[in-house]
């Protein structure tokens, strides 16, 4: 598809991955539309170090600043790989440590090397179809959730031996400790998982 529809041509974010695709460079100050949105800005970088920082500094306020962008509601960190300092292993478990600190009165599971914290970002990444879920507010049961869906820890109960875990869509599913390798942080994930 070569052609931006008027809405998606108010998002600087659209029109540079148009731009990026068609081989071109970013969009300059002095050619943006006068209703775009400030959705995009680029960061040039080389050290990974240095790359890290801003990460983090763009987590924990600049963006807050700047937009009032919230990171559980507004950010996605998108990567595209799983190793190395800037892969999705290593972000996740700075990005938590930074946005989701250990607390004494804060539920914690570790499990395979990954430790699981009331209010983590996570995201499902095999198909269960069987696993129950609820919604409170619509009184909603149902069944199954799937590859690519997100959600937050809300509940970590060691006496059941399950985590809690509520989906952006609201549905809410207990999690045995066996069946904790279906999901992973999300703080960060890889482009590849992004366009599910």
């Amino acid at each position: 598809m070569d052609k931006i529809f008027r809405q998606a041509a108010q998002s600087q974010i659209i029109v540079n991955a148009h731009r990026v695709n068609g081989g071109e460079a970013f969009l300059k100050k002095e050619e943006k539309e006068p209703d775009s949105k400030a959705d995009f800005f680029y960061i040039n970088e080389s050290s990974q170090e240095k790359i890290l920082e801003q990460i983090i500094s763009l987590c924990t306020g600049r963006l807050k600043k700047f937009g009032n962008y919230d990171f559980f509601e507004n950010i996605q960190i998108l990567t595209p790989t799983k190793k190395g300092m800037l892969g999705t292993k290593e972000l996740n478990k700075v990005i938590q440590n930074v946005l989701n600190k250990k607390q004494e009165n804060k539920k914690e599971k570790e499990t395979a090397n990954t430790i699981f914290r009331v209010g983590d970002r996570i995201m499902q990444v095999k198909n269960n179809y069987d696993i129950y879920w609820e919604k409170h507010n619509a009184k909603e049961i149902g069944a199954g959730v799937f590859n690519g869906e997100f959600g937050i820890v809300t509940d970590i109960d060691e006496k059941e031996k399950a985590i809690e875990i509520k989906f952006d869509d609201e549905k809410i599913a207990w999690y045995q400790f066996s069946d904790l390798d279906q999901i992973e942080h999300s703080y960060s994930i890889t482009i590849h998982k992004a366009q599910r």
